[in-house]
């Protein structure tokens, strides 16, 4: 930090995630379920590793801004703070003046697992093959679904009741 190594790295990674996020394919069913989360009143959050100005451009290319503006809690320059620290889920859950039990993070990584943990919040693990279901189930996720679709049909059945 001191010669300026660990700034460097991450205006480079910045930049790369920047030139990224104008290419970068959705989750399936993601824009789905974010939109509809929002139109039947749930209240959400971004919590990521990735630079603030990359989430910036991915979510107003997708229209997107709007659902999370401005509970969008990305990278910081303090890199202790990634994730498995809870830094960015604490934030999110003060921010919302959400209690960490009635919170639900879904992630796809074990290290999400782990900040949501330590932040004591629920976990869904979402995973798009099985090695990385797998990864996440060695971790310790008690849920791992693969894909979103199963979780925007229950936020869709939610609103219908």
């Amino acid at each position: 930090p001191q010669d300026g190594l660990a700034q460097a790295v991450e205006r480079e990674l910045a930049r790369e995630e920047l030139g990224a996020a104008a290419t970068a394919w959705p989750t399936p069913y993601a824009d789905p379920l974010i939109r509809t989360s929002v139109a039947v009143g749930l209240r959400l959050a971004l919590t990521t590793d990735t630079s603030p100005r990359a989430v910036e451009r991915y979510l107003a290319g997708r229209g997107l801004v709007g659902c999370f503006t401005p509970h969008v809690y990305a990278r910081t320059a303090d890199l202790s703070r990634l994730k498995p620290d809870p830094h960015c889920v604490d934030r999110a859950l003060a921010a919302l003046g959400a209690a960490p039990g009635a919170a639900v993070l879904i992630g796809e990584s074990p290290a999400d697992l782990l900040a949501a943990r330590a932040a004591g919040v629920r976990f869904l693990g979402c995973a798009r093959d099985d090695l990385r279901a797998r990864r996440l189930r060695r971790a310790g996720a008690e849920v791992v679904v693969r894909g979103l679709g199963p979780v925007l049909a229950l936020v869709r059945s939610g609103a219908r009741t």
